[in-house]
């Protein structure tokens, strides 16, 4: 953003803070923000935090307070401009790759105060008008900057500065291709002035990570604005989908406070479906549908950012009808979702998921597992998948993960009985509010339950409804 001894500059003027979403993680000392896990919605208490790094602020989104300041400020590379101490060593790093590419670049501007910020609005007012002066700069409290995730840069020999023709400059050119690698993005691109409200500034970095900051040049999303305004179909990992009787399949989105709201038809097509699971396939941070067929094929369906999904994908051709598997990470150090399953005759694979498309050879877990139940979940909150094993006699025993695809050596332990009440489980974040865990189960008698769930414990059963009789809820 411009300075007030750079009026010369002018190109522009940020305010329209958008999304800082970040899939980043806020080092020691900081807030987390961590990767939202699949499925997890884009929380409206997080965008509204002006301490978190998802936070939201643009023209209509001014920061809440309107004079917050951030808590962890240090100054960038000793220049005595501030910026968060996260943002202000990933500025470091990009700085360092660019001068390893033959390219010089330095600070011009970072975190701007409340009162700063209205000083520097009223004197472009003064000099320019209004109307003029709200293209190129955000009112106080409006201000990209105010949250210390965003700088402007420029050529340390000050060819161009922060004018549109830095961005045609040979350490222009490199900032727009290699900034995501540090987890900045340009904030205001040209050509979408009439989304962001702001001209194009090729100078302002804005820091979201680089999971996010890879995933919007991955995909081409080129503004926060469009990032955010994504609606899947798939909103929550505690959403619940199920097919009726009819074939028809539904969501009923959770309202994060042990309830599910009104349901949302997806489509027909679903009556030959065996059983279905909800899992982040292809890892792009959309929620997908992973359909086992009675035919013995195994389909996903990919959800897009924009809601519906794609054509179905066959990663499985046949022999699948007889299985009964769960899905998910079940080796923490893979990037993809897979399946665990066991066979007719009790024996259990994992199939890894290589690609984010086709299964990948099975690996032999154990025998011995005939007619048995699985959920795949957390149970023990080591950040390792488990498995929950349902025996014929209701007895749940915990087969905890190695994290490398494989079980733990230890003792099967027993952490619940008359489990042969329930006809299915699976895994459910934020059901009852941001950050908890559980699992909602179908009772025999057609009853949709939620156990919550704490360290290696659950911690209470909640009723969610009855009348689920005939439905095949998804997984």
């Amino acid at each position: 953003m411009l300075n007030s001894v750079s009026a010369r500059w002018r190109a522009g003027a940020r305010r329209f803070a958008a999304a800082v979403v970040v899939l980043l993680m806020l080092s020691a000392g900081a807030q987390q923000a961590t990767a939202a896990p699949s499925g997890e919605p884009l929380s409206t208490q997080v965008v509204s935090n002006p301490s978190h790094a998802w936070v939201l602020v643009n023209k209509s989104r001014p920061l809440n307070p309107r004079q917050f300041a951030p808590s962890d400020l240090v100054s960038t590379n000793g220049t005595g401009h501030l910026l968060r101490r996260q943002v202000a060593g990933a500025l470091g790093q990009l700085f360092a790759g660019a001068r390893a590419a033959g390219y010089s670049l330095e600070v011009i501007s970072g975190y701007r105060s409340y009162a700063s910020q209205s000083a520097l609005y009223s004197s472009y007012v003064q000099m320019y008008g209004q109307a003029y002066a709200d293209q190129i700069s955000a009112r106080p409290g409006y201000s990209e900057h105010q949250t210390g995730l965003a700088a402007d840069i420029g050529n340390a020999g000050g060819g161009c500065g922060l004018t549109a023709c830095f961005g045609t400059t040979p350490g222009g050119r490199w900032v727009a291709a290699n900034a995501h690698r540090y987890g900045f993005i340009v904030r205001y691109p040209q050509g979408y002035s009439g989304i962001t409200g702001y001209t194009y500034e090729p100078w302002h970095l804005r820091f979201v990570g680089v999971p996010l900051a890879t995933d919007m040049k991955s995909r081409a999303i080129p503004t926060m604005e469009q990032y955010f305004s994504a609606r899947p179909t798939i909103r929550s990992g505690a959403d619940v989908l199920a097919a009726d009787s009819s074939g028809v399949l539904w969501s009923y989105p959770a309202n994060g406070r042990g309830g599910l709201g009104t349901r949302v038809r997806i489509g027909p097509g679903w009556s030959g479906l065996k059983a279905g699971f909800v899992a982040d396939w292809n890892a792009d941070g959309v929620n997908d549908i992973v359909a086992q067929w009675k035919t013995g094929t195994l389909s996903v369906y990919r959800g897009k950012l924009s809601g519906g999904f794609l054509s179905p994908l066959r990663v499985g051709s046949a022999g699948w009808q007889s299985m009964n598997i769960t899905v998910g990470k079940w080796h923490s150090g893979q990037r993809y979702p897979g399946v665990v399953g066991t066979a007719a005759d009790g024996a259990m694979y994992f199939y890894p998921n290589a690609t984010g498309g086709a299964l990948s050879t099975r690996l032999r877990l154990g025998q011995g597992f005939q007619g048995m139940k699985l959920t795949m979940a957390d149970f023990d909150n080591d950040r390792r998948q488990d498995l929950l094993v349902t025996r014929a006699t209701g007895e749940l025993l915990l087969y905890r993960s190695d994290g490398a695809g494989r079980f733990a050596a230890e003792t099967r332990r027993r952490v619940g009985t008359g489990w042969n009440a329930l006809v299915q489980s699976h895994a459910s974040f934020g059901f009852q509010g941001p950050g908890t865990r559980g699992l909602t189960a179908k009772t025999t008698d057609g009853r949709l339950v939620y156990y919550g769930l704490g360290n290696s414990q659950f911690t209470g059963l909640r009723a969610v409804g009855p009348g689920w009789q005939s439905f095949n809820i998804l997984r």
